[in-house]
């Protein structure tokens, strides 16, 4: 016991020396910067989870939901009430609304009393939001403020629905599922269902959605599901909380790709500063160990001892990790305030082991090989400087990168996201080692500089190879690091930013016959706004695929089953829209028939390019191959079809067409003269869905940044770890150079020599590495319009040798202020 309780007091004792010495403390800095990073993503994502899991939720106004075009199965109600589940209901459908002087077309929800079973139902009193207690009164109604300026009218008037007259006691301001209904952007109307068999308004063919509300105890609602998904039939889905927010799901899943290639930028970052300054601190202790063996300390004592400084290092570094994460996520989360309805409940205790899994792989990884160089320590080297034990490179390699690799594809949880960082990465090492080598090879046979020291400093570079080697792969992943980090982040986040423009449009226009385009577009041009492009919209239904007839159940995939009963929107004769990128075949030609399909329904029907498929309109087959699958940008909020003909298929048959626009807030009542012009029209107002959108990037974007923080520490790490490396050397060189007489000023020379060779090269690979893995992150990862920013090259160089140059100056400093007998002892 006094023997390990001896063990453990000296590696406290030899740990607080190298902390002070430099590299340790490169070290646990480096493991806190990854810990944290990890930790912060992971704490928030855990509870952004959590919160998307309650909200979802609120948003189906249930647990679970059963959707219908049919009066939901009295067997189906039997069985939920069995299970003890509490139950509600609504009726959804399109119907008009009259008062005695206008009429207007509204969405018509019946709900059951106990509506809604999860979320509020909030209505708008004296200019605030308050809940609603329970379902509406029978023979009252409770309707949207688009309604009332619709019609003209005031809370407490009365409206004709269908044969009965309701009272429109309240503003309806929001109901929990309102996003999940069909027709949700015109004006809704809400009442008791107990008044919809008297309003007659249902009727053989009416198109209503029917709603069963289920809620309970998790396990109670995953068996009713279980039960239901065999017993449904044609028009029967469940809805569950993956289609609860699709708009805002593709900015929600970029947020956590940005957020996470971030902190696994930082990790990688850190295990570069990790590799290098267990490098140096092994050299370091070449001759301490050598005493220690002279006084009988065995190899595994040895091991023993640099294993325990290592354990008391990772516990501090991973408590300071971990509570450093948990203090960033609280800034994540404020940079995300308001994008949720509820508070984000705290994170569970998952993240924070992760984080001590990644500090303890680094350390193990990076650390763990070097150390074992001490065991070949001989003590003959205390009185001889050449008995040292040969290096085990490869070992360090091989070990280093493995763990790194399992470590990032564990981390990242997406495998684009994994084999991007890692073949960007592992290609950034295998370019610099490549180029540095080639730095090594042709130095010797450049025309050398007049001065001493500009002539010792180049000659450096290839008589300290393997060091030189190392420091050029080093100082290219820290600035690429920074570069990736701050430029070209900026540049993906820009095109982030681009891709849900403020002039997006938001206002779509539908049932437009084709004599009414050109009388349209005057009344654009009258009002001062651009002229509509129009487009033909023509409805079908798919009923044939590679020439044999679709069936509902020869597709396993839920979607594809709805597919196969719904009907299209098809479109023709579009030009290429820089929203609309071919990803498979070619543009469809105007005289070949031939169908352009979106590449996500093309995956959901298992439908490939040269496929036949088969649509019918008005009775009519129209059979053509598909001759090229489509990348659609829906960010773009324009006009876009999943299926899209061409001329030589699709022209001349009986469309109506459809338009997009962007309408300024002071022009709003334009809308409503359109649509008292053109009484056919349907003007679909999207501007909430937009500005919903719109604010979601805002807060992601400010999220983005606390992560990046930790991104840059981790480069900086890595920049003075890789001129810590060579320290050692350039203390002994400057001994002997002043001691053979060098001044100060020629010292200086030599070493600025080498640093801005060595740091110029490594800006210039660490820049083109930068752009090469945004390039590929902005297509591949985050599906946005990639931009070369190619002026980084000369920059890189320029920040290359800048900053590996004042990297080095405090080091610089102390090894002129070191006597040089000092030094050489």
């Amino acid at each position: 016991m006094s023997g390990r309780f001896n063990g453990w007091r000296l590696a406290w004792r030899w740990l607080r020396r190298d902390l002070a010495a430099g590299e340790l403390t490169v070290m646990a800095i480096a493991l806190v910067v990854a810990i944290a990073a990890m930790t912060s993503v992971g704490f928030f994502t855990d509870r952004v989870r959590q919160v998307l899991q309650t909200e979802a939720d609120q948003l189906l106004a249930a647990d679970l939901v059963l959707n219908a075009d049919q009066p939901v199965p009295a067997a189906f109600v039997a069985e939920a009430d069995r299970r003890g589940l509490l139950r509600g209901a609504t009726a959804t459908f399109p119907s008009m609304a009259q008062t005695a002087e206008r009429a207007q077309l509204v969405t018509v929800k019946a709900v059951s009393a106990s509506y809604p079973l999860r979320g509020e139902v909030k209505l708008a009193r004296g200019g605030r939001e308050v809940k609603a207690a329970g379902a509406p009164r029978p023979g009252t109604a409770w309707a949207d403020q688009r309604l009332f300026d619709a019609l003209g009218l005031a809370p407490g008037a009365t409206l004709q629905l269908g044969e009965r007259q309701f009272v429109l006691a309240d503003v309806l301001a929001r109901e929990p599922d309102g996003a999940m209904d069909l027709y949700n952007f015109v004006p809704r109307l809400l009442f008791n269902d107990a008044d919809l068999a008297s309003t007659q308004l249902i009727q053989p063919g009416s198109r209503v959605r029917y709603r069963m509300l289920l809620a309970g105890e998790r396990r109670q609602i995953d068996a009713m599901r279980d039960w239901l998904k065999p017993q449904l039939a044609r028009g029967q889905r469940l809805e569950d909380v993956r289609e609860a927010r699709p708009e805002i799901n593709t900015s929600l899943n970029r947020a956590e790709r940005f957020l996470r290639l971030s902190a696994l930028i930082s990790v990688f970052m850190a295990a570069a500063a990790i590799a290098l300054a267990a490098r140096r601190y092994v050299e370091r202790h070449l001759d301490a160990v050598a005493l220690l063996r002279t006084l009988g300390l065995t190899q595994r004592g040895i091991v023993a001892l640099f294993l325990r400084q290592y354990a008391l290092m990772a516990a501090i570094a991973i408590g300071a990790g971990v509570a450093s994460g948990w203090l960033a996520q609280f800034a994540l989360a404020h940079a995300l305030a308001g994008l949720f309805e509820t508070a984000l409940p705290p994170a569970g205790p998952l993240p924070a082991l992760a984080g001590a899994a990644v500090g303890l792989t680094l350390l193990l990884g990076f650390c763990l090989p070097p150390l074992l160089r001490l065991k070949g320590v001989s003590p003959l080297r205390v009185i001889r400087r050449d008995a040292t034990p040969p290096g085990n490179a490869p070992l360090v390699f091989a070990l280093g990168a493995g763990a790194l690799a399992g470590l990032i594809a564990w981390q990242a949880g997406d495998a684009t996201l994994a084999a991007i960082a890692l073949g960007g990465l592992g290609g950034t090492v295998a370019l610099a080692a490549l180029a540095a080598w080639g730095l090594v090879w042709i130095t010797p046979k450049l025309p050398l500089p007049g001065q001493l020291g500009w002539r010792f400093g180049l000659a450096n570079v290839a008589r300290r190879r393997g060091l030189s080697v190392a420091q050029i792969v080093s100082l290219s992943l820290g600035l690429m690091a920074l570069m990736l980090l701050t430029v070209v982040r900026n540049d993906l986040l820009a095109a982030w930013d681009r891709s849900v423009p403020a002039d997006a449009p938001n206002r779509f226009v539908i049932n437009i016959q084709p004599e009414q385009r050109e009388p349209i577009g005057r009344a654009f041009t009258a009002a001062g706004l651009p002229a509509p492009t129009f487009a033909p919209m023509v409805r079908a239904r798919l009923t044939g695929l590679r020439g044999q007839p679709v069936k509902r159940d020869q597709f396993a995939d839920e979607r594809a089953r709805r597919l196969a009963e719904r009907e299209f929107n098809l479109s023709w004769g579009e030009s290429p829209r820089d929203d609309n990128r071919v990803v498979a075949g070619v543009a469809a030609s105007d005289a070949t028939p031939g169908w352009s399909i979106e590449e996500g329904l093309a995956q959901t029907l298992g439908v490939r390019v040269g496929d036949r498929m088969t649509f019918e309109i008005g009775g009519t087959p129209f059979d053509a191959p598909v001759v090229s699958l489509r990348k659609v940008d829906w960010d773009s909020f324009r006009v876009n079809f999943f299926v899209v003909g061409n001329r030589a298929l699709l022209e001349g048959q009986p469309a109506s067409y459809v338009t997009s626009f962007h309408l300024p807030d002071v022009r709003a009542g334009f809308a409503s003269a359109l649509s008292r012009q053109f009484p056919n029209l349907t003007v679909i107002d999207v501007s909430v869905i937009l500005r919903e959108v719109r604010g979601v990037l805002d807060r992601v974007l400010g999220a983005v940044e606390v992560v990046f923080l930790f991104s840059l520490v981790a480069g900086v790490a890595v920049l003075y770890a890789a001129t810590l490396a060579t320290h050692d050397e350039r203390k002994r060189e400057a001994a002997i150079l002043r001691t053979l007489g060098a001044t100060g000023r020629t010292v200086r020379q030599a070493a600025s020599a080498e640093l801005l060779l060595v740091g110029g090269l490594a800006g210039l690979l660490a820049a083109a590495a930068a752009l090469g893995l945004g390039y590929a992150a902005a297509r591949q990862l985050f599906e946005l319009p990639a931009e070369v920013s190619w002026w980084l090259l000369p920059a890189g160089l320029a920040a290359g040798a800048l900053a590996a140059r004042l990297a080095a100056a405090p080091l610089l400093a102390r090894v002129l202020k070191t006597p040089p007998l000092r030094a050489l002892r």
